[in-house]
């Protein structure tokens, strides 16, 4: 993207379960939609995801890790307090996706000027 021009953006809300299925839905949407729009910033909303364990974690972690072979970044956002401490508990690499408290935050992060072109 040139300086002028603001990163694009596509934004995912993520609602109620998330199973194996279901995964693989959110997964192809998300890299066609990205493929599509030519998104440098993906966020993830979570709010709606009534349960974060290990298998939705995983998720989100091989999601970024496809958003990233597409050139794009993933902003994980919705983190409610008994998310985060879920979160904190897995063992799970986080290093490559922002997350924020919640979409409003994730929005300014995705869109601010000074994030530049490798802030986290």
């Amino acid at each position: 993207m040139s300086r002028g021009e603001p990163d694009k953006v596509v934004v995912m809300p993520l609602v109620g379960i998330v199973d194996a299925q279901r995964a693989d839905q959110v997964l192809s949407t998300l890299l066609d939609g990205l493929s599509r729009t030519q998104a440098s910033v993906a966020i993830l909303d979570v709010t709606g995801v009534s349960l974060i364990d290990s298998h939705v974690a995983s998720v989100l972690v091989h999601a970024a890790k496809a958003v990233a072979l597409l050139g794009a970044r993933v902003v994980l956002t919705g983190l409610r307090p008994e998310v985060a401490r879920t979160l904190v508990k897995l063992d799970v690499p986080w290093g490559n996706i922002v997350m924020r408290g919640t979409l409003q935050s994730g929005i300014a992060y995705a869109t601010s000027a000074e994030r530049g072109p490798s802030a986290p």
